[in-house]
């Protein structure tokens, strides 16, 4: 296992290296995100290897380089916080790859890719998804909505089929979700604002005004 563990550990070092070159030559926004992607596969995989026990923690380990992609998306942000430069875009993909890689070990954690989820843990879903909502409105990228997306579609109709909706649980859970996202994109910059009212005042004045 070692000795995979390294193999993988080199190819991902050699394609995390060749998508750096590659961005300073070519400046494509997606290659920074790819190489982000290599490297974290490359710290994972060496992990695991090297500590064999780290393997029932993959979920933590995965979210923790999220958080550290999430972070280096933030510093292409802040960089660009007018978004009139190709900083920007690199920061759209670097948000892309981070968003799965957050959201979905929380989901794990609870276990619902286990089983149906039960009445306390779909609530916990929802509230988890407005806080992902106020990230998301915060530094106006809408990333981590769409990969949670699944999830409170998942534990809406769970609640309704407890509530006794069971025959128009998906109509309902397609009917609130559409709706409530369909409201959020048409009043998006008024909800920004008033996310932006929690966010320390040295933070919120790098993050893109609110139009």
């Amino acid at each position: 296992e070692i000795a995979q563990a390294l193999a993988v550990t080199a190819s991902g070092s050699l394609a995390a290296a060749a998508a750096w070159f590659h961005w300073r030559r070519f400046k494509v926004p997606i290659t920074v995100a790819a190489g982000a992607a290599a490297a974290a596969v490359t710290l994972l995989t060496l992990a695991v290897g090297l500590i064999p026990d780290l393997k029932d923690s993959v979920e933590a380990l995965f979210f923790i380089l999220g958080l550290g992609v999430f972070g280096l998306a933030m510093w292409w942000d802040v960089s660009d916080p007018k978004r009139e430069t190709r900083r920007s875009d690199v920061a759209f993909w670097l948000h892309l790859l981070a968003a799965p890689m957050l959201v979905h070990p929380i989901f794990w954690a609870m276990g619902l890719l286990d089983s149906e989820p039960t009445t306390g843990q779909a609530f916990i879903v929802i509230l988890v998804y407005i806080v992902l909502g106020w990230i998301a409105l915060a530094i106006d990228r809408r990333a981590l909505l769409v990969s949670a997306l699944g999830y409170v579609i998942y534990a809406m109709g769970s609640l309704f089929q407890t509530f006794g909706a069971l025959g128009l649980n998906t109509a309902l859970t397609a009917f609130v979700i559409g709706s409530a996202l369909l409201l959020l994109s048409a009043f998006w910059p008024k909800a920004r604002a008033a996310a932006l009212r929690f966010v320390p005042d040295s933070l919120g004045a790098r993050l893109p005004a609110t139009a």
